[in-house]
């Protein structure tokens, strides 16, 4: 299939329009890349990771110079005399201890890094499984309505039939009155389906741009194949639970940080200032600088405390985290699995149904069978395949969010690094 999009200007998001008949994968990868809340957490995983550059800058030497211009007026037993010039002078510092302060705030800075590509890992899966459901929701109630479409047709030419002989006394009331009642309630259905394919296809078009009129069945298997999605594991690597454990690591550093600030600190400072007045000597300094505050008035042991509370809080929600995790994933696995073995199921039901509908259309003339039957036989043939189409939508789903889970989902579209990157 090959159907161009163009923007449209009821989008309800500024994407720009994208080319479905490229592939479910690429249009896929394509509609993350371009997605501003996936952009946003991209950048500022790239801004985290230059702050590590920031805090590393601590531990190298730091050079400043500084220079004066002006005058020096002084008044000598009533004499004024004015000394005009310049003065400079060039300080070198080297950082010897710290306590640690330092090396944590490194460590803090790389963990705020590791949070910031985990998050932006977090929102590529979340949007890749965003824009797949769009596109299997539009493709599954495109089916369904086909095929409601198709079995209307059929059923109201029955309809029709019935109240003929109904009009004849060959049909009784009560079971034309039943006919209808089951007509009505598909065309309820309808009403349903088309509110929910109108659903799709504007979810559809805030990835997308512009939807054509059908799009096809996207090929899961090219992502995530059905043995990948009943074994895939990796619950500690997920990028949620990553999150939660870079957080951690950070509360962790600012501990040893709050921790730092009890112990002293030391310089190495070197210096060289020139004086305005040449007959002056230029000052040359060298030296070790301590430094450290015996009281503060509390305000370091309550920031080591709060440091404490947030570690212990960040460990809370890294243990919430993994465990919800692995009751989702357990969950959506049965999910899966009773889907996979119901389809077998639906397919021999289409199959009977199918099958009792054409030998009720052919008992008719010899009078073995009646028009409620063959309704009734036309109406669950369509319910079973209606029901097989929507098992297939849900299965492909359901394969797609345990790889979205995981963080298999974006890795696979190639969005993400397959690696720590």
């Amino acid at each position: 299939m090959t159907a161009t999009l163009s923007a449209s200007a009821e989008a309800p998001a500024a994407a720009s329009a994208l080319d479905l008949g490229d592939g479910f994968v690429p249009a896929i990868r394509a509609a993350v890349r371009q997605d501003p809340g996936f952009r946003a957490a991209e950048g500022a995983a790239v801004e985290a990771v230059q702050s590590i550059g920031v805090a590393r800058a601590a531990l190298r030497p730091q050079l400043s110079a500084n220079a004066n211009l002006g005058a020096i007026q002084e008044t000598i037993d009533g004499d004024r005399e004015t000394t005009t010039g310049g003065a400079g002078g060039l300080d070198l510092s080297q950082l010897v201890y710290d306590g640690g302060e330092s090396a944590a705030a490194i460590r803090q800075a790389a963990a705020e890094a590791l949070a910031a590509r985990a998050e932006r890992d977090v929102v590529a899966n979340e949007r890749a499984l965003e824009a797949a459901r769009a596109w299997i929701d539009a493709w599954q109630f495109d089916a369904r309505l086909a095929l409601l479409r198709g079995r209307t047709g059929q059923m109201d030419a029955l309809m029709t039939q019935m109240e003929r002989m109904a009009s004849s006394g060959l049909v009784d009331r009560a079971a034309l009155d039943a006919a209808r009642r089951q007509i009505v309630d598909i065309r309820l259905g309808e009403r349903r389906l088309r509110a929910e394919r109108e659903d799709a296809r504007t979810r559809l078009a805030r990835f997308f741009g512009e939807t054509p009129p059908t799009v096809e069945r996207p090929s899961i298997p090219q992502v995530v194949t059905a043995p990948e999605a009943a074994t895939e594991a990796g619950t500690d690597t997920a990028p949620d639970v990553v999150r939660r454990a870079a957080e951690l690591l950070v509360a962790e550093s600012a501990v040893a940080q709050a921790e730092a600030a009890f112990r002293p600190k030391a310089t190495l400072r070197a210096g060289v200032t020139s004086p305005i007045e040449e007959s002056e000597s230029t000052d040359v300094t060298l030296g070790l600088g301590l430094n450290y505050t015996f009281n503060d008035g509390g305000r370091r042991q309550a920031t080591l405390e709060a440091a404490r509370t947030r570690r212990s809080a960040a460990e809370s929600r890294l243990s919430d985290a993994r465990s919800s995790l692995e009751s989702e994933l357990a969950t959506t696995r049965a999910q899966l699995a009773s889907v996979t073995d119901s389809l077998p199921l639906v397919a021999r039901q289409i199959e009977l149904s199918t099958s009792e509908a054409k030998t009720a259309r052919s008992q008719i003339a010899t009078g073995q069978s009646n028009l409620r039957q063959l309704v009734e036989a036309e109406i669950e043939a369509y319910r079973a395949r209606d029901r097989h189409i929507a098992l297939r939508a849900e299965r492909d789903l359901l394969r797609l969010t345990i790889a979205a889970r995981t963080g298999a989902l974006a890795r696979r579209l190639e969005i993400t690094p397959a690696a720590a990157d």
